[in-house]
């Protein structure tokens, strides 16, 4: 390669670099500005075997769930909750692990065919979630009275 080369490749680099950052902050912009975004992190099965915890944003609809990966470039949700699929959700108050941090609640939704999927999220967010799962339309619910 001839000296003057070197340059624009390192140039080319770093402007593919910086566009991929505009990207997963508008990808982020598009996913948060959206009603019934909230910070969420799910606990998620990895391709060997393990289990960890990720950070997303997790967004109501009229009858699902969607939860989004934080700092993905994917515009589809990782993760679709049915409300149908609902069929207990237990849910544990944490104690903040931080001094002045603020506590959070451990939900551990049970679903059809036997899966389940936990998540950790703040007082505020756990609310909204109860009362999403309380004002479900009559029979949307699996072992709905009504």
């Amino acid at each position: 390669m001839s000296d003057l080369s070197i340059p624009i490749l390192v140039l080319g680099v770093g402007m593919l670099f910086v566009v991929a950052a505009v990207l997963l902050v508008l990808r982020q912009i598009i996913v948060s500005r959206r009603r019934g975004a909230f910070e969420c992190t799910l606990q998620r099965r990895g391709l060997v075997g393990g289990t960890s915890w990720q950070h997303g944003l997790m967004r109501f609809g009229n009858d699902r769930l969607r939860w989004f990966r934080a700092f993905s470039l994917r515009l589809r949700p990782e993760v679709v909750i049915r409300r149908v699929d609902i069929q207990d959700v237990s849910r544990r108050r944490l104690a903040a692990q931080i001094e002045g941090a603020e506590d959070s609640y451990l939900l551990e939704f049970s679903l059809r065919g036997g899966r389940e999927i936990s998540a950790i999220v703040d007082l505020v967010s756990g609310a909204a979630l109860n009362s999403w799962l309380e004002a479900a339309p009559t029979g949307m619910v699996r072992g709905d009275a009504d």
